[in-house]
């Protein structure tokens, strides 16, 4: 489980080109997951992210009864704050670490495939169009998605180095709705509410006081990883 919420709010971190594009403002996603027990749905609870961004920096903020999930990308790297029921834990990468790690990678990951329709729908006030796109995960398999997007606002996340964000390399615009799929558990983020208002400075200044600071190599060792 510490693994799923770390991988939401991995997968929420910065989901944030085109000329007159929005640039700053913050939108508030819901998160729904499908094929959990109904013992953990009722320790999630109702869940959202909140995404803010401006001038290249984007700050993800996660919550749900589990607790909460912060993660600030800018051009300096990215810094995670996580609280798992007062078990603070942050990770730092900077922009240099966090590109060797992409260098060390044997198997590099591949261009999502995007392609274009001409469907629209209408998303927390804004009309969003789809595209169907096709991501290769490590064990080479194929996955398909569909992604509602706005192209007013600039997908600033369009280069795909964002951790977790490849499956938004290249895509013309915000992701409004958009699902993923982890084993038999089925992810979904919803815009529910868009703010265009401008976003204050201080916003993307986090502390890391009170909060065990580990490495990203750490971190996967104690979620089991590799």
């Amino acid at each position: 489980m510490k693994k799923l919420f770390s991988t939401l709010a991995v997968v929420a971190l910065s989901v944030l080109s085109l000329n007159a594009q929005i640039k700053e403002g913050t939108i508030t996603y819901d998160m729904k997951i499908d094929g959990l027990s109904a013992e953990e749905s009722a320790m999630y609870g109702d869940m959202e992210t909140i995404v803010s961004f401006k001038s290249g920096k984007s700050l993800s903020e996660s919550s749900s009864m589990m607790g909460s999930t912060f993660v600030l990308v800018d051009d300096k790297g990215m810094l995670m704050l996580q609280d798992q029921m007062g078990n603070k834990i942050a990770m730092k990468q900077t922009k240099e670490e966090m590109e060797k790690e992409s260098a060390k990678q044997k198997d590099k990951p591949v261009d999502p495939k995007i392609e274009y329709t001409t469907e629209t729908k209408m998303i927390a006030g804004y009309e969003c169009k789809k595209a169907n796109v096709t991501v290769v995960g490590k064990d080479k398999k194929e996955e398909k998605m569909e992604i509602w997007y706005s192209d007013k606002f600039e997908n600033s996340n369009k280069d795909g180095k964002g951790k977790g964000q490849s499956m938004f390399k290249g895509l013309n615009g915000m992701p409004f709705e958009y699902g993923m799929s982890f084993g038999p558990m089925k992810l979904k983020f919803t815009a529910k509410t868009v703010s265009v208002e401008p976003v204050p400075d201080s916003k993307f200044q986090l502390s890391t006081d009170g909060y065990k600071v580990m490495t990203m190599d750490e971190l996967k060792a104690m979620q089991g990883g590799k």
